[in-house]
């Protein structure tokens, strides 16, 4: 794109400038700048809890453990490690540049688009901010309208803490994100659902600009019979209905041998009679889901399910007009029924009986790749044969959602689910430019011997080069 042919907005241009300044920075500066934001984020708990209970209905403790403590994390890494991700990577001198040497230079990309999504509209808004400003780039935020409240928190904060020559929170609806994919940005970064992810994809390719996908899909688990079915409930149950079941790596589906499904059905049972007895205690643990029009989607996938002879296991009791969806378990579901066509992003969990191992690779390998993938199997080859014989974003053993919480695993799909990833060292060099610097000797050197004009012995020695090297 040519930035004469479009108006550009001034404040876009603020911030391009600005770039020019902070690819110069060393680390030390630019940690400041993370420690400034980790700073205005303490000082600002109270608002972003009161924020995310206002948009999501969401536990304090929730957002603790959802939205605060990963960024947390990820700035204490990012604190720990950066002076050295942005250090020259030295190469050695390679045939026939023997007497050259070269290094990797890690640049600042230059001023960034961030867009982000109302299921975890603080956390997923801020991951990758940080990455970016680590890695010396200027940043437009474009958080979600659906999240109103925590939107309008992070427009206060972000440039309270980084400046507003560093980052800029854009509000608005889509036409505003389409109006933003027309600047000139030097990489996009898009976490959201796939039919928007898109069409994000093909305006930065119009442009040839740079982007990271961070999609969804049907993340299936598979339970071997060899898993402990109790733990295995428990820890599904809490990955499922986490954040009210809007959760891009949640478990979407569960694949069991056909005659372990009464048995998993009851261990389900178990694990929802213990949240219950806790919850009169201290009082519901369960997020809303995040307005009408989603509920009322998640209760026709139900509805579609039991009219096609699912049978309800666990849960089922909804509020027909409210956004508080009761955690559900359906059995005997089919794979022509909605639930198993679409991302249910909500608190159901099917469970497809199947009858061999081969079944539900073939099952998992017939469908668009996911973003994530669960196994619990105590058995070696089970797990052998899952790790060698499907592809997924992300693969967890015998646990759910916890591998997006290590920081030094990449977050990012592949196919269908993303293209690209962040978290840690992945999401500096995602914003970064890996450079290729090469410094050669002023004495000639091989290559010389094959400047024009090709001689008849220039052209044997070019041979002779060829069988060496091949």
């Amino acid at each position: 794109m040519n930035p004469h042919e479009k108006q550009i907005p001034a404040w876009w241009q603020d911030l391009q400038r600005k770039t020019l300044g902070m690819a110069g920075e060393n680390s030390k500066e630019r940690i400041r700048r993370l420690m400034r934001l980790r700073k205005v984020i303490l000082e600002s708990e109270d608002e972003v809890r009161k924020a995310l209970d206002t948009d999501l209905g969401k536990p304090a403790m929730e957002t603790n453990l959802t939205e605060l403590l990963p960024v947390y994390n990820e700035i204490k890494h990012f604190k720990a490690n950066l002076h050295r991700w942005m250090r020259n990577r030295n190469v050695g001198p390679h045939f026939p540049y023997l007497l050259s040497s070269g290094h990797v230079q890690y640049q600042p990309k230059g001023c960034v688009l961030l867009i982000a999504p109302w299921n975890y509209p603080f956390q997923l808004a801020v991951m990758p901010l940080i990455a970016a400003v680590a890695a010396g780039n200027t940043v437009v935020v474009k958080p979600s309208e659906h999240a109103p409240a925590t939107s309008a928190l992070l427009a206060e904060l972000l440039p309270k803490a980084l400046g507003e020559d560093v980052v800029r929170v854009v509000l608005g609806g889509g036409a505003v994100g389409a109006e933003l994919l027309e600047l000139p940005f030097d990489h996009v970064l898009f976490t959201g659902g796939e039919r928007v992810g898109k069409i994000v994809a093909q305006a930065a390719a119009a442009e040839l600009i740079p982007f990271t996908l961070e999609l969804g899909g049907k993340s299936p688990v598979y339970v071997d019979e060899s898993a402990p079915l109790e733990s295995t409930a428990a820890k599904v149950y809490w990955g499922k209905w986490l954040n009210g079941g809007q959760t891009c790596i949640a478990p979407d589906y569960m694949l069991i041998n056909r005659s372990m499904v009464p048995l998993m059905a009851e261990a389900f049972r178990v694990a929802a009679s213990k949240v219950q007895e806790g919850e009169q205690i201290g009082g519901s643990s369960l997020c809303q889901q995040i307005h009408t029009q989603h509920a009322d989607r998640i209760r026709e996938l139900l509805q579609d399910a039991l009219a096609g002879g699912a049978r309800l296991e666990v849960g089922g009791r909804w509020d027909q007009q409210g956004l508080n969806l009761e955690p559900t378990v359906l059995s005997g579901v089919t794979p022509q029924m909605r639930l198993m066509k679409e991302e249910i992003f909500g608190p159901i969990l099917p469970i497809v009986g199947v009858d061999h191992l081969e079944d539900a690779l073939a099952f998992v390998r017939s469908r668009p790749k996911p973003l994530a993938l669960y196994i619990f199997a105590q058995n070696p080859k089970v797990v052998h044969r899952w790790t060698k014989e499907s592809s997924s974003g992300s693969m967890c053993l015998n646990d759910v959602v916890i591998q997006i919480t290590h920081p030094d695993l990449p977050l990012g799909g592949v196919g269908a689910s993303g293209s690209g990833s962040y978290h840690g060292r992945y999401g500096f060099e995602t914003f970064s430019h890996a450079r290729a610097v090469l410094r050669n000797s002023h004495w000639p050197n091989l290559t010389s011997f094959f400047y024009p004009p090709y001689t008849p012995f220039k052209v044997k020695l070019a041979n002779l080069l060829m069988k060496f090297m091949r």
